[in-house]
């Protein structure tokens, strides 16, 4: 379906969709299809990227999806990659870790430095490499009711980089592992859990409660994490127990791929979702106002 354009006469304002608080601000180029991770750029821009079996680059859009610039990332495959971060020293780190069968030895996430100035779409960045294995994955694929090892989301706090799981069993919940931020061979060590609920009837058991993306905001104060239908929103944590404080549930509305969210600000996000073909949806830019949830 094609966005709704609303006018006012006389004046051609153009007014957002809006799907509770959820608003769109535009349709990603049809070059991304499958955004499946989001980070803020310069200025109001994001980095996005297709997933696995997309071309080994990140593109930088404004915040109506128009296309400003493309970056061709060196000794970095998109086996399946799934979700970016960045730091306080203006690293990205691209998250090579989807395992959907949960057959992979070797998960990986790519370091990289952006280039500054506007750039051009002939663009190389070379990245380094942080390998690692989750601590208590002992089989390849592990037993069918043990299939916890697909990773979609990451960030990054004080050093190392948190990832969250995407469970593929019952009951639904998400492990969060850390590792440093280093080039080289690590282990992923265990810190937490949270459950993500279970699906009520006529639900999808899975769709509305596996985890697809993760960021920090800015204060590093609260996290957010996605799912198709959701987003929770952890705070009043201490320091990197993000899942050990209080967290607000938000219901996203429509039913669709949502892939991708990153803060735009402390107090706002950035989702994307993937372009679904045969229904003709998705494939958008959407911004939510937080501060109507925290206004206590």
């Amino acid at each position: 379906m094609k966005p709704l354009l609303t006018f006012i006469s006389v004046f051609f304002f153009y007014i957002p969709i809006v799907f509770g608080q959820l608003v769109t601000l535009g349709n990603l180029p049809s070059s991304i299809d499958e955004s499946s991770g989001i980070e803020t750029g310069v200025g109001r821009t994001i980095w996005t990227f297709n997933d696995s079996g997309g071309r080994q680059e990140l593109y930088q859009c404004d915040t109506t999806g128009k296309l400003l610039r493309t970056l061709k990332v060196k000794n970095a495959p998109n086996d399946d990659w799934e979700d970016i971060t960045q730091d306080d020293n203006g690293h990205y780190y691209i998250g090579n870790f989807g395992n959907n069968s949960n057959k992979r030895k070797e998960l990986s996430i790519f370091k990289i430095k952006i280039p500054t100035g506007a750039g051009q779409n002939s663009e190389f960045v070379a990245a380094q490499k942080i390998s690692f294995r989750f601590e208590d994955q002992t089989e390849f694929p592990p037993p069918k009711n043990q299939m916890n090892f697909d990773c979609e989301s990451v960030l990054w706090f004080n050093g190392n980089l948190y990832l969250f799981t995407k469970h593929r069993t019952l009951p639904m919940k998400t492990n969060l592992y850390r590792i440093p931020d280093t080039p080289g061979e690590h282990i992923a060590k265990k810190i937490g859990s949270f459950a993500t609920g279970v699906a009520q009837s006529g639900e999808h058991p899975w769709f509305g409660y596996w985890i697809t993306a993760a960021d920090i905001s800015p204060d590093h104060r609260k996290v957010a994490l996605i799912s198709g239908t959701t987003l929770w929103i952890f705070y009043d944590f201490e320091n990197d127990n993000f899942l050990g404080g209080k967290v607000k549930t938000i219901s996203l509305g429509p039913n669709t791929q949502k892939e991708a969210v990153c803060f735009a600000s402390n107090t706002e996000v950035y989702i994307t979702d993937e372009y679904i073909r045969g229904k003709g949806s998705g494939g958008k830019i959407y911004r939510l106002d937080l501060g109507v949830y925290f206004q206590d």
